[in-house]
């Protein structure tokens, strides 16, 4: 990536600018990120944690974490209710919502539709994006 993408919450209030390799994007589809997001999953990617950066706002950030939730957490602007990016429990990378983006990060597509055996019964996957049952291995993320 040449130069850095910039993304924000839906007040402008929180800002954040990622510099360098991020991974592709993906639909999660399991009940909890419907629920945070509002529609049938959550378009997301991760991008590392040396790359990334605050620019503003980061005073308005809440975390919510799910009772009986297995430690699962949304973190989102406490002003308008958008989901923010969130660092994963060793710090290496952060998760990010492919929809805050302000910048055009490169991606076209999902690279992968994970948590589907739990997804909406009225969503139907009409790409050719690789689809798994449960999540995947986060060892696998390659983002630098």
């Amino acid at each position: 990536m040449a130069a850095a993408i910039r993304g924000s919450c839906l007040c402008g209030e929180i800002r954040f600018e990622i510099d360098g390799k991020i991974g592709p994007a993906g639909q999660c589809h399991c009940s909890k990120c419907r629920k945070v997001s509002g529609t049938d999953g959550n378009a997301v990617f991760y991008a590392s944690a040396a790359g990334f950066r605050w620019l503003a706002g980061e005073d308005l950030i809440e975390r919510f974490t799910v009772p009986d939730g297995g430690g699962w957490a949304s973190h989102f602007c406490r002003r308008c209710g958008s989901p923010v990016p969130l660092s994963d429990t060793n710090g290496k990378y952060f998760f990010v919502p492919a929809g805050l983006l302000d910048d055009d990060p490169g991606f076209r597509g999902y690279a992968a539709h994970i948590f589907v055996g739990s997804r909406a019964p009225w969503v139907c996957i009409a790409d050719a994006a690789p689809q798994y049952e449960a999540g995947f291995d986060s060892a696998r993320i390659d983002v630098g």
